[in-house]
């Protein structure tokens, strides 16, 4: 017995079809009578998962169209691809043949008409539902679209549902049709959804505003911060200068911050950083604490990102002291340069 003895000769024909490139296949299918073409067409939206295992191929272009000479290989095909084929091949009456087709498989598959719809809010609908009737929907889309849905619950909800996927029974026909009714009109009806709004976005613009400001607006407006809310303000504070800006401190400054740390914390802080940092903080360092920095740097070896970044915010609150206290401000991406 052979991987093809009890695959059905429609099937046989889809997966040789999809063995051939666009084009031939499309001289085939038009060669064919339009209720054949139907059938033949949903065959390959719905081809048997065996019919595309290695050697199966071979075995059916032998039985089935040895003259034709070896194929690439049988590849997939979605609905868009299937209409554009059948157009190919049948030219104006592809839609009528193409639109009974889907009916067709909807009817065998009323959950199909989900996929039509963007995830986030399908999760939103199946969100008010019970864990049974996801389990039931996404069990009848395809993988990737309910693990896009999936991605939108939280994980215990997720793994609750894939709990009962893995262990669903379908009902009949007549209910798995009700309730994916039910769900597309409540799809329908629900509103856009709109991405949550990102915090950190919104301080940034603020950050970049206030860094194209004059020195006492920016004072005043980071004193109402932080009256209002210290968290923010902080925030705020740290969008405005980062550790890639100490790559933009001059001279003065930076010899007066790299004064305030001490040479383990630099050796630290000097790992994994970016060029243009590091030249501008070793630059400025005496040739005796140089050696000293790349001399601890070389003995601590690899170290955890959390010690690297502790350090650098230790170099950063240095900075943002002498920032705050007026010692020293930050170029702004406006300010004019002049030799």
């Amino acid at each position: 017995m052979t991987a093809l003895d009890d695959v059905q000769g429609i099937q046989r024909v889809a997966a040789f079809l999809l063995s051939l490139d666009s084009q031939k296949a499309s001289e085939v299918l038009g060669s064919m009578h339009p209720d054949i073409v139907s059938r033949v067409a949903e065959a390959m939206l719905d081809l048997d998962p065996r019919l595309t295992e290695t050697g199966v191929i071979d075995e059916l272009v032998q039985e089935v169209a040895s003259k034709v000479g070896k194929p690439r290989g049988v590849r997939t095909v979605d609905e868009p691809g299937m209409r554009e084929m059948l157009v190919s091949a049948l030219g104006a009456s592809a839609n009528g043949v193409f639109d009974d087709v889907l009916k067709r498989r909807r009817g065998d598959n009323p959950f199909t008409d989900l996929e039509s719809y963007a995830t986030r809010t399908v999760a939103t609908v199946l969100q008010m539902e019970s864990p049974a009737v996801c389990a039931l929907a996404l069990a009848h889309v395809d993988a990737s679209f309910a693990a896009d849905v999936l991605r939108f619950f939280e994980e215990d909800d997720q793994l609750d549902v894939m709990r009962r996927m893995a262990r669903l029974t379908p009902p009949g026909a007549p209910v798995l049709k009700t309730i994916a009714t039910n769900l597309v009109d409540q799809i329908e009806n629900v509103p856009p959804v709109s991405e949550k709004a990102d915090p950190s976005a919104r301080l940034k613009s603020i950050a970049e505003i206030l860094n194209n400001s004059s020195p006492e607006v920016e004072k005043r407006v980071m004193e109402v911060f932080g009256d209002m809310d210290p968290e923010m303000a902080q925030e705020v504070r740290e969008y405005m200068f980062t550790w890639e800006d100490v790559s933009t401190i001059n001279k003065r400054a930076m010899q007066k911050i790299l004064g305030m740390v001490d040479t383990k914390t630099l050796s630290i802080a000097l790992k994994g950083a970016s060029v243009a940092v590091e030249e501008n903080i070793l630059g400025n360092l005496s040739s005796r604490v140089r050696e000293m920095v790349s001399e601890e740097r070389e003995i601590a070896g690899p170290m955890p990102l959390s010690d690297v970044q502790d350090a650098r915010n230790e170099i950063m609150v240095s900075i943002r002291a002498l920032i705050e206290a007026g010692e020293f401000r930050p170029t702004r991406g406006s300010d004019a340069l002049v030799e």
